[in-house]
């Protein structure tokens, strides 16, 4: 895990139109210092201990649901009372295993409170014998303080031939229209002939390192960029990711992701339809010391390449500024911080932090603020995801690790 200085790099500009991908305005002015580290507004409460957490999201009635890691998913009230949900399938993470890879996100569609039915990703070995993201959902039963699933159907399975080293993504978001679901798909971390990782995100006939759209029966929208061509060509939204780990809709419809990057080059993008957003081919990172190939070596720019999409912002490898590790991601709405209203949050990793990222009206960055603190001087620690309640506007958020917790987070009085 890294653990570096930080000073974000923002870049100012606006998407192009998804059939050019150039800017409308240069993102090439590095903005030092635009990342600020005000005073924490809010204080944290610690609800419950988990053992690596990944994945959280609100049940109607107000309970959450939170994964782990290793094959765990429980139900937990207000009050930090845990439930186990059991019956759910074997990940590659089962009993503390598959590295980076195992039991992942979890999301509640809107049609929960009238079918039960729960969405999930995982990393499972396949028929094949390697081992494949999974996007599966299942209806939860509850009965006497016990939850259990059943009716498992796997809606989607990355199918190329590679078996996931790490790097997964597998973050679940639906579409505000309520008819789609997208999933985050890393590369895999593949190491091509010269042992170089990354080259699966650039391939059209494989699913890794690409943004899923699929209709919710798991078949492909007729409007997607490539649907003609079936398969899981049909199937990609945008492409050109290395990991993938937040994925989410602001209020005005449009959907985000934010990248983990190499050594250093974390991202924070606008997906458009039909985007490349360059990976491996222009990063504003660096290859790790450690790399066989070309160690400690910088990737071509984004600003070198106009083809790909540029990020919104990004935490660049220069003299003054690194890595975040970003993790998790929600748009702010509620009445508990006005002053976030339409902000996006993002968990870091590396940085055990939570991030605000100031949004204009037209998608374009104009601020960056990092909480490594709340109000009481308690460290954030480690943000591997994050939701806002609905129905009060608090923020919730797992740290991550084998220590980890589901948080809360309030303003301060």
């Amino acid at each position: 895990m890294r653990r570096l200085p930080l000073l974000v790099v923002l870049l100012g500009g606006t998407l192009a139109a998804p059939c050019a991908f150039a800017q409308t305005s240069s993102y090439n002015a590095r903005v030092a210092g635009a990342q600020t580290e005000p005073p924490a507004p809010f204080v944290i409460t610690d609800l419950a201990p988990f053992d690596n957490p990944w994945g959280l999201d609100f049940l109607p009635d107000g309970r959450i649901v939170v994964t782990e890691k290793s094959d765990h998913m429980y139900i937990v009230n207000s009050r930090g009372a845990k439930m186990p949900v059991t019956g759910l399938p074997v990940s590659v993470g089962a009993n503390g295993g598959g590295g980076q890879s195992g039991f992942h996100d979890v999301a509640v569609p809107a049609t929960y409170a009238k079918d039960h039915v729960l969405w999930f990703s995982y990393v499972a070995k396949a028929a094949d014998g390697n081992n494949h993201l999974t996007l599966a959902k299942a209806r939860v039963v509850e009965a006497s303080n016990t939850a259990h699933i059943e009716n498992l159907t796997i809606v989607w399975q990355e199918p190329s031939k590679w078996s996931v080293r790490g790097q997964p993504g597998a973050r679940i978001a639906f579409a505000p229209d309520g008819k789609h679901v997208f999933l985050s798909v890393g590369d895999g971390d593949i190491p091509d002939v010269n042992q170089d990782r990354g080259f699966t995100a650039q391939l059209p006939d494989s699913g890794l390192g690409k943004i899923i759209r699929l209709n919710l029966d798991g078949s492909t929208p007729s409007d997607n960029p490539n649907a003609s061509q079936g398969g899981v060509a049909g199937q990609i939204w945008a492409s050109g990711f290395r990991n993938p780990y937040g994925l989410a809709f602001s209020e005005d419809g449009k959907l985000w992701e934010t990248e983990m990057g190499p050594s250093s080059g974390d991202e924070f993008n606008q997906i458009v339809k039909g985007g490349n957003y360059g990976w491996p081919l222009v990063s504003n990172g660096n290859h790790y010391p450690s790399d066989a190939y070309m160690p400690g070596q910088p990737y071509p720019r984004h600003d070198t390449a106009p083809q790909y999409v540029q990020p919104s912002a990004y935490w660049g490898w220069f003299p003054t500024t690194n890595s975040m590790s970003p993790s998790g991601l929600v748009f702010y709405k509620g009445k508990q911080f006005p002053q976030w209203q339409g902000s996006a949050l993002l968990g870091s990793t590396s940085s055990v932090a939570l991030y605000r990222v100031v949004l204009d009206a037209s998608g374009n960055v104009t601020g960056v603020e990092r909480y490594g603190r709340d109000a009481a001087g308690v460290y954030t620690g480690s943000v591997r995801a994050i939701k806002v309640n609905p129905s009060n506007g608090s923020i919730w958020y797992v740290r991550g690790g084998s220590d980890g917790m589901l948080r809360k987070i309030m303003p301060k009085t």
